[in-house]
């Protein structure tokens, strides 16, 4: 049975309260104060029914107020080279297809660097325990997944740069296994082996991912890099933040990052489904991060939409939320963190101490 949207489930109730409220005002000879009580219960049962379309409404009207007062993000200049990290194919698209857009039509470049080939995704390899070689067949799929969303925004496909470590495993090597070879539990792999891949035969580790992103940055020397922010709520977007900012600092490109959020907290981005007309909101996790906005074109949100839909393997599962990702904005932060929390005083490493200011 298909599920009502919220003004039909309204409507329906108000009906049934004139029906049921003029039976009972015949038979009973109810008052109007009677029949107030029935319709306010009416509407109760259906808030209940449908609280979650009032929230996600009710947080869109506040949330695009706040977004409108954000300062706007400097545009792309001519001739710019945009990098972008992506933990997984379709991170770039959803945080900035119009932005990637922008670049390539003022006569720049875009670069993808897809550190994974999204080969944990279970439930997307088509079925609940899927074997090890579909996850790497899907690994496949999502590379080529990438290649049609790049195309979708007149991209060519040599803007891919797949490096093919594993998929769930980024925090990992960065953590535990920065030195000795990590095996993934999805694939089985312990090496980079996906055709198309940068360096095939890398070992599964941190040192080796790292240094791959280094020799790619000094290689291709962008402008700008654009990296997930390390406050995102998934591991593999933390760690490609850390392992991003460490290669960048190695080659003295600080100054060049610029981050997003896409795992931003609870619902984030409300309300779910395909939006265009609303804005993208700064997300709960990034609350404190100076956020600028990049206002797109009409043109630019719908190629960006073509883009997200290229990825058919996580459409088929995540479409509500991939969707709510097409904006009339994107937003980026200069700052991966808020550069001062608001902290008490003892919780700041600074004590008054009789009179005076220690550590």
């Amino acid at each position: 049975m298909r599920r009502l949207a919220p003004w039909p489930w309204l409507l329906l109730l108000f009906l049934l309260y004139l029906s049921v409220g003029e039976a009972l005002r015949i038979w009973l000879g109810l008052l109007w104060t009677e029949r107030l009580l029935v319709i306010l219960a009416a509407l109760g049962v259906w808030a209940f029914i449908n609280g979650r379309f009032v929230f996600a409404y009710y947080h869109a009207l506040l949330s695009s107020a706040r977004a409108r007062r954000l300062p706007l993000f400097p545009g792309p200049g001519e001739r710019e080279h945009l990098l972008v990290l992506a933990p997984h194919p379709d991170d770039e698209v959803l945080a900035a297809g119009g932005l990637m857009r922008r670049v390539w039509e003022k006569g720049g470049r875009v670069s993808v660097v897809y550190l994974t080939s999204g080969d944990a995704f279970d439930l997307a390899a088509g079925s609940p325990l899927p074997s090890q070689e579909a996850m790497r067949r899907l690994a496949l799929r999502r590379m080529v997944e990438a290649w049609r969303g790049l195309e979708a925004l007149g991209l060519p496909r040599e803007s891919a740069h797949f490096l093919g470590f594993p998929d769930q495993g980024l925090f990992a090597l960065f953590t535990t296994h920065y030195y000795l070879p990590y095996e993934s539990p999805y694939t089985g792999l312990k090496a980079v082996a996906y055709p198309g891949c940068y360096r095939l035969g890398l070992p599964y580790t941190g040192k080796a991912l790292e240094a791959t992103l280094v020799e790619l940055l000094e290689r291709l020397r962008p402008t700008w890099i654009l990296l997930p922010s390390p406050l995102d709520a998934h591991r593999d977007h933390q760690a490609t933040a850390y392992f991003g900012m460490q290669a960048a600092a190695f080659l003295g490109l600080e100054g060049r990052l610029e981050y997003y959020l896409i795992h931003g907290g609870y619902q984030y981005p409300l309300p779910k489904g395909l939006h265009p007309k609303l804005p993208l909101y700064p997300p709960p996790r990034g609350r404190g991060l100076p956020w600028r906005r990049f206002p797109l074109t009409q043109e630019e949100v719908r190629l960006k939409e073509k883009a997200i839909r290229a990825h058919k393997s996580q459409m088929r599962l995540l479409s509500r939320f991939l969707l709510a990702f097409v904006r009339h904005n994107e937003l980026f932060s200069p700052l991966p963190v808020p550069a001062k929390e608001a902290l008490a005083a003892e919780e700041e490493g600074w004590a008054a101490l009789e009179g005076r200011e220690v550590l």
